[in-house]
């Protein structure tokens, strides 16, 4: 009898045994959705668009000088009124050279009696402060040095005034009388030798030239065809000898492109779109469309208008910009995220222990994901907190998947 129980002890072990790895097997390979990648929804703003290569257009005029040696006394894109110094002409290298040396101590003293004067106001500084580096960083980015010149002079003043104490009066009195001792003898040395130029109207000031000051106008692309921009680099003229750099005015400027033929059919003239150049601050600029002159082999000429920032843009003419035609908002999953059950698009989700299937809208596609239309209520609808599940696993609504 103790053999018998024996045996059927051991019966019993090796049956529960067989069960357990069956369990075990099926809870493998029957289990749909055992093997999953969690995703998290991303809410996002996604461009329709496509790259172009073109030119900036504005209204402008060339500054040139009578005399061999030019001294800026403004930066790039700066605005200047009607009769405003912009440079100065100078007979001599040294008469240039205590010229410049003249403006850079008046940039000192104007920072510095700028700074003795305090504040009041410590939140504004700072704010301000705070905005003058993120400027000067994103000038440094793009390497732009005339701009990270004039980022950094902004900058200067305020972090003195943050920077000087009630003890520094005194020599900051006494630095600011050095200051002007200093100005009074090159302001008579430069007399003689130098001559300022002004302008003849409000503009903004750029320190490039490139030869298509008279050729790229306003009134050229009332009548101009893709075929005129294609071979526009051919009517560059060469730039005037002592040449200063141009004054740009008007308020409103241009983009001429040349459009795909493919892409021709998504707009027309009057419709409003979105324009992004080189530069953190040329993102998204809302553009109007002028004219869409359609060329013989399908491509077209695209003009577009633009009345902001154009202090931003002074510097720029044949860039490589990004058109986009509309943009969507929404929640951003895999596009091997979605599943179609009766004609419905739809995702699952992790609830418990078990997916959920929930319906989406699909808005637009691109690459490997596609953007679905952002509920902010209901418990049927996909939301930013949900976890997407990812599988190449047979799944249905109510499967229990693996933890």
């Amino acid at each position: 009898m103790k053999k018998q129980g024996e045996f059927y002890l051991k019966l019993t072990s090796i049956l529960l045994a067989v069960l357990l790895a069956v369990f075990v097997l099926c809870s493998v390979f029957l289990r749909s959705g055992g093997d999953y990648t969690p995703e998290t929804p991303v809410y996002c703003e996604v461009g329709d668009g496509i790259t172009v290569s073109g030119f900036v257009v504005r209204s402008e005029e060339l500054l040139v000088s009578s005399k061999p040696f030019c001294v800026a006394a403004l930066s790039e894109g700066q605005r200047v009124g009607g009769a405003q110094t912009v440079a100065y002409g100078c007979a001599s290298e040294e008469s240039a050279k205590a010229q410049r040396e003249l403006l850079s101590l008046q940039t000192q003293r104007d920072q510095l009696a700028f700074a003795a004067e305090g504040t009041k106001d410590y939140t504004a500084a700072d704010e301000t402060i705070a905005a003058d580096i993120i400027c000067l960083s994103g000038q440094t980015v793009k390497q732009s040095f005339p701009r990270m010149s004039a980022a950094a002079a902004a900058l200067e003043p305020y972090v003195l005034q943050r920077s000087l104490t009630s003890a520094d009066a005194a020599r900051v009195q006494a630095r600011l009388s050095n200051l002007e001792e200093q100005i009074a003898l090159l302001q008579a040395q430069c007399e003689d030798g130098t001559v300022p130029i002004t302008v003849s109207r409000a503009g903004c000031l750029s320190l490039v030239t490139d030869g298509y000051e008279g050729v790229l106008t306003p009134e050229l692309l009332q009548g101009m065809t893709l075929s005129d921009l294609r071979g526009i680099e051919k009517r560059r003229a060469p730039v005037p000898e002592r040449t200063i750099g141009r004054l740009i005015f008007g308020q409103k400027w241009f983009f001429a492109a040349e459009l795909p033929a493919d892409a021709a059919d998504r707009c027309a003239a009057g419709d409003t779109l979105l324009l992004s150049l080189p530069g953190e601050s040329l993102k998204n600029l809302p553009v109007r469309i002028e004219r869409i002159a359609p060329n013989d082999d399908g491509a077209s000429l695209l003009i577009l208008s633009c009345e902001e920032h154009l202090q931003d843009i002074t510097a720029l003419r044949e860039v490589t910009a990004e058109l986009i035609f509309r943009t969507y908002e929404g929640l951003r999953i895999p596009k091997t995220a979605v599943y179609a059950e009766d004609g419905e698009a739809g995702v699952y989700v992790l609830s418990g222990a078990k997916a959920r299937w929930k319906p989406v809208e699909i808005l637009y596609e691109y690459g490997e994901f596609c953007l679905v239309r952002r509920e902010n209520s209901g418990t049927d609808c996909l939301r930013a907190d949900d976890t997407v599940i990812v599988t190449e696993k047979e799944i249905r609504d109510g499967s229990v998947i693996a933890e």
